[in-house]
């Protein structure tokens, strides 16, 4: 059968975001400091958009003129008229600031900047150009520094570091590669260069030794045994095992791992190049004459749309391409503004119904956090569950009971077995399994089955798989580990 091409129509509803709405849901995404650096760069790129940082005073009808303009009908702002008082109005607006001929903007913020902290390889490299090494020595070292990980080891084997590479500018030989490598494990910290955790902590304890005042060397012999030896035995406190294969008490095993315990197993990082991660609260949670008010934590500039390219746009012609940029610049900056304004409702909203659920978190802790899902939040507050994730993510609120990040707030829970019957989170739970943890006969720690024994007679049907998985989450050792001799 021959094909044909056949024009024909079809009518079809289709869901498309439009350019607002995806602007919207992206500032709705961003934490309090990204948002702000968001802001910084459009307050750069559009010159319609700028921070109204003193009110101007119009005179009569001006002012409901601009708050018309602003609601963005930019179809239709050649028709607003254009009088002697809107004019003198728009250029009676504060002056730019302007800065001391000795005073450099760009001078001053690069010296109130942080300096980058020095990463581990900096560290090295600079301890090995003024070691006393040939040449040669320092030239692999400097190569090999580069393959320690953050926390200082060199996991691959040194051979096979530059196997096949052509640089440094000559193949490294085996006896070349060993000796930059204990160059590099004579540098500090003490611990890099290592191979494992075993080595780490053994080289630490021979740069003790070494460096200890005569006459006062501290003997480390009988800790590198344990480590060399016994390692895994100690990382599963079967310290009976240990003292009996080195013909010592528990006691003397146990000052051993005291001293082991004041040593570094990761010394590179110190010198991580992450770097530290600062947190601005969204949101503030006050107590005020009973009653707890919520508030966004005003940080961010107040912005307008300037009324400078609002008349620019007004004087020019239809069609003109000057005309078509500042209509693009003027909506470019009205989104952001709605997109801002959208953004500090949902959270307040979000905000309003985490107090409404969690005041029993606010007056007394974690012991009361209730569960909550964001289901039952999006369905108050008239929005799609997706929204409440969006909006939660990666922000923060400061409450009575300390700085928490909201989905902190959003958990599941347990049914409380009694007279009220009352739900319980699982954070409420796992505060519960650290307490009785905290509170149990050391040389006899209780196991998973136990503590869900006990958590089962305060009417909390806990399983023990949960138990362990709660217990894992909060960093808390199996019995054996927790046992103390």
């Amino acid at each position: 059968m021959p094909m044909q091409a056949i024009l024909s129509q079809r009518l079809e509803q289709r869901l498309k975001m439009t350019a607002q709405m995806i602007q919207s849901i992206e500032m709705l995404q961003l934490p309090m400091m990204a948002l702000e650096q968001q802001i910084n760069a459009q307050l750069a790129e559009n010159p319609a958009l700028e921070i109204a940082e003193e009110e101007v005073e119009l005179p009569d009808g001006a002012a409901e003129r601009s708050e018309r303009e602003e609601q963005g009908d930019f179809a239709k702002l050649d028709e607003i008229s254009r009088d002697e008082e809107w004019e003198e109005a728009l250029y009676s607006a504060a002056p730019m600031r302007s800065y001391d001929r000795d005073e450099d903007p760009k001078q001053s913020a690069m010296q109130n900047t942080a300096a980058r902290p020095e990463t581990l390889q900096e560290h090295l490299i600079k301890q090995i150009r003024l070691s006393e090494a040939d040449a040669r020595t320092r030239e692999v070292a400097e190569a090999l520094a580069y393959n320690l990980d953050d926390n200082g080891y060199l996991l691959v084997p040194v051979e096979e570091v530059f196997a096949g590479k052509e640089e440094p500018p000559a193949p490294v030989t085996a006896a070349e590669a060993a000796a930059a490598l204990e160059l590099i494990r004579s540098l500090d910290p003490a611990g890099v260069g290592a191979k494992s955790v075993e080595d780490c902590l053994i080289l630490q304890m021979e740069r003790r030794e070494a460096e200890a005042p005569p006459g006062v060397r501290e003997d480390f012999s009988f800790e590198k045994r344990l480590v060399r030896e016994h390692f895994d035995d100690l990382l599963n406190n079967r310290l009976p095992r240990v003292a009996e294969a080195l013909g010592v008490d528990v006691e003397r095993v146990k000052r051993g791992i005291a001293r082991i315990a004041q040593l570094n197993p990761r010394p590179g990082r110190e010198f991580s190049p992450r770097p530290a991660q600062y947190v601005v609260p969204d949101i503030i949670i006050e107590e005020l004459d009973g009653e707890y008010v919520v508030r966004m934590n005003e940080t961010l500039p107040p912005l307008r749309i300037s009324p400078v390219y609002r008349e620019l746009l007004k004087k020019e012609k239809r069609g003109s391409p000057t005309r078509e940029y500042l209509r693009e610049k003027l909506q470019s900056a009205k989104w952001l503004i709605d997109s801002i304004a959208q953004r500090r409702n949902t959270l307040l909203k979000i905000a309003n119904e985490i107090v409404r659920a969690q005041r029993g978190f606010l007056e007394h802790g974690v012991s009361h956090l209730k569960p909550l899902m964001m289901q039952d939040v999006a369905s108050r507050i008239g929005m799609h569950v997706s929204t409440v994730s969006r909006a939660i993510a990666d922000k923060y609120a400061e409450t009575p009971q300390g700085l928490f990040p909201l989905r902190y707030f959003f958990t599941s829970g347990y049914k409380a077995q009694g007279a009220d019957g009352d739900s319980v989170s699982n954070r409420t739970v796992m505060n519960r399994i650290a307490e009785i943890v905290k509170a149990e006969d050391k040389k006899t720690p209780l196991s998973d089955a136990e503590i869900a024994s006990k958590l089962r007679a305060e009417g909390l049907e806990v399983a023990r798989r949960t138990v362990a998985k709660y217990r894992e989450k909060l960093g808390i050792p199996g019995s054996r580990q927790r046992k103390q001799y």
